[in-house]
């Protein structure tokens, strides 16, 4: 009685197991996709900040290409030298009278506008840089996200395998015991 006790109790836990290996197989990839389905998506938007990143650098750069000979030396003083001969001009009380103040102050407005936009601009090495960098940025994004799919598909392999091994021994177990008992139940004297 001890013994059919023992198999029958060997037998529900084979069983058992064998549906503990599903459950933890299926609970292992629904958990490694709960979790990579977000990483993806924000691996993906990023991607797409980096494409358009890159497109309005490019942008930039292809409409600031037509003034970069303005930004040489000696266009950048030439526009200072009319700065200064403006703000001269707006310093001496005869030509404020016959050109006008506000006439004036609006060429040294007008001047130092230009001189400080010159100056200031971004330049074409320094936008081709940052273009590039967003470009090189985006390979990393795309790399990080086949890496992170890949990897994801070999822990659910792995996690598969080892459900598919825990499942064979509790299915041997769950065999074993029935052969036992139905053992039990033709020789009961054994």
């Amino acid at each position: 009685m001890k013994a059919r006790r023992r198999h029958r109790l060997a037998r529900r836990v084979g069983l058992g197991g064998l549906w503990l290996a599903a459950v933890l197989v299926l609970s292992a990839w629904l958990g490694v996709f709960i979790t990579l389905i977000p990483l993806r998506a924000a691996l993906e938007r990023t991607d797409q900040q980096l494409v358009t990143l890159e497109t309005r650098l490019g942008a930039v750069q292809a409409t600031l290409a037509p003034f970069d000979p303005l930004a040489d030396p000696q266009t950048l003083e030439a526009v200072g030298a009319l700065r200064r001969l403006a703000e001269g001009a707006r310093a001496a009380p005869f030509l404020d009278r016959a050109l006008g103040k506000d006439a004036l102050d609006s060429a040294v407005t007008l001047t130092t506008g230009w001189e400080t936009a010159l100056r200031t601009r971004p330049p074409l090495p320094a936008l081709a840089e940052a273009r590039e960098s967003a470009a090189a940025w985006r390979q990393t994004v795309q790399r990080t996200a086949t890496q992170l799919t890949l990897g994801a598909w070999a822990l659910c392999g792995l996690f598969t395998l080892l459900g598919a091994w825990f499942a064979a021994g509790q299915w041997a177990l769950y065999r074993l015991a029935g052969e036992r008992l139905s053992e039990r139940t033709h020789h009961p004297a054994k």
